[in-house]
């Protein structure tokens, strides 16, 4: 029998970390709808993998391994842009990105996983394909130290004592505790159904407030007042906005070049494919109609918003959310008109309205989109994983390089529950987590309670007061 790699300290049971990494060449994986290259220069080993454009696509490898975290790095080449990959360890399936490198290759830092003693599998799924693998690195690891906290001052330096109040207890749990989030009060009622538990966050869409739906008859049903009474029963308001277009809706349907169908009638008008409005110009021209059109939206929603500070009552307010996708309008145009955006609407609302409840909340990961530390206090991920059950290190590991110690990060949008213990255990501890619409439905069995129930969430009926 070999030496099992536990010691008693203190009368405590502590489990070592593996010690040895573990290096795998792609030319040597059992190989499916891939084949081994030479071509570019740089790889290691006698070849690399090629042919991740092909359908059922992936290596896999045979893995002996002491049980433990170990730390992912995949050295590869994507000369045609960002791509999604998947690896998968043994059962579990961890949704990543690789970035653009050109002809040569490069090393992606992909998050931890979990191995078990002895046998296991490690592979990597096409995802998008249209990259390149060389090899994979399994290097032993530990959960991080604990994080630093980011300071509690908010960037409004006039910002409200209950926006001041609820910053201070978000700091406070940071690293300990993560708060459970969940969109529309129709969801929250299920998962209080299922669970018996009642999200800490309730999340809100002021999409139809948006001056151009309204035309159509879009009706928002005074959610706003919904929401304040949902504050007042001891929610925690969040607020997002699929803010439409200001002007030039296509409000059709057609294809596209590709021969796809696009709907892009009036309620999709927050898509960049349903509209012509183009930020960048309207930016760059401050006495034009399109500019005092963007004015406009801003003002309608401050309306709004005014009513949650009339209330007393704060906002992690989310504007402008995933803008590097440009799937929306405002981030169609690149990085720095939507820069330019997030800055006008931070000095309208908080210099021209006044309003100074607003906790600023952030969701991207390029750093190139990124509005400043002086206009950001939250920075957050939407994440839909192929596997509900990824930990999102890779995702956790990214941000935490950038922002330990500066800024709180937060899963603000999430497809499911996620498994908050499970991410404790790879060191992943977001400080809060806000499951989108209709998602709880589609959770695994169990995942609801066993997410609701645990000791690391916070949920409504454990909220202190933050106001």
């Amino acid at each position: 029998m070999g030496m099992i790699p536990w010691i008693l300290v203190l009368g405590l049971t502590l489990r070592l970390a593996p010690t040895q990494k573990i290096h795998l060449e792609a030319e040597d994986a059992m190989r499916v709808e891939t084949t081994v290259s030479t071509h570019r220069r740089g790889y290691s080993g006698s070849g690399y993998v090629v042919g991740f454009d092909h359908e059922g696509a992936r290596i896999e490898f045979p893995v002996q391994a002491k049980a433990g975290l170990y730390e992912v790095r995949i050295r590869y080449s994507s000369p045609f842009g960002e791509k999604g990959y998947i690896l998968a360890v043994n059962k579990e399936r961890f949704s990543g990105m690789f970035a653009r490198t050109g002809d040569v290759f490069s090393t992606c830092n992909a998050g931890k996983v979990e191995l078990t003693e002895g046998p296991n599998t490690v592979a990597i799924e096409r995802g998008w394909g249209y990259y390149d693998i060389d090899y994979i690195d399994l290097i032993p690891t530990s959960v991080d130290s604990p994080l630093r906290k980011p300071p509690k001052t908010l960037v409004d330096h006039r910002a409200s004592p209950g926006a001041q109040v609820l910053m201070d207890y978000l700091v406070s749990l940071y690293g300990f505790k993560t708060l459970s989030g969940q969109y529309e009060p129709s969801d929250s009622a299920y998962v209080r159904a299922q669970t018996g538990k009642s999200p800490a966050i309730l999340g809100g869409d002021f999409m139809d407030y948006s001056p151009s739906r309204l035309p159509f008859g879009s009706m928002p049903n005074d959610l706003t007042e919904q929401m304040i009474k949902s504050a007042q029963e001891g929610s925690v308001i969040t607020m997002v906005w699929h803010w439409n277009a200001p002007d030039g809706l296509l409000n059709k349907t057609y294809v596209d070049e590709r021969g796809n169908t696009i709907d892009a009638m009036w309620y999709k008008g927050f898509y960049t494919n349903a509209t012509t409005f183009d930020v960048e110009r309207a930016l760059d021209s401050p006495d034009s109609e399109a500019y005092r059109l963007l004015l406009r939206d801003i003002d309608a929603i401050a309306v709004q918003l005014k009513k949650f500070a009339d209330a007393g009552i704060p906002v992690l307010w989310r504007p402008l959310h995933e803008a590097e996708g440009k799937w929306f309008w405002w981030g169609a145009k690149g990085p720095e008109p939507f820069i330019r955006l997030w800055r006008l609407m931070f000095d309208r609302l908080t210099q021209t309205h006044g309003l100074h409840n607003l906790i600023w909340v952030y969701t991207g990961t390029d750093p190139a989109w990124y509005p400043g530390n002086a206009y950001v206090d939250v920075v957050g991920i939407d994440a839909y994983p192929s596997d509900p059950g990824d930990p999102l290190s890779s995702e956790w590991e990214a941000l935490k390089r950038r922002f330990d110690g500066k800024k709180l990060l937060a899963l603000t949008e999430f497809g499911g529950v996620p498994d908050v213990p499970k991410m404790r255990r790879f060191g992943v501890r977001w400080a809060y987590f806000v499951s989108w619409s209709g998602t709880p439905q589609n959770a695994p069995s169990g995942a609801l309670t066993r997410g609701y129930h645990s000791d690391a969430v916070v949920n409504r009926d454990a909220l202190e007061t933050h106001r």
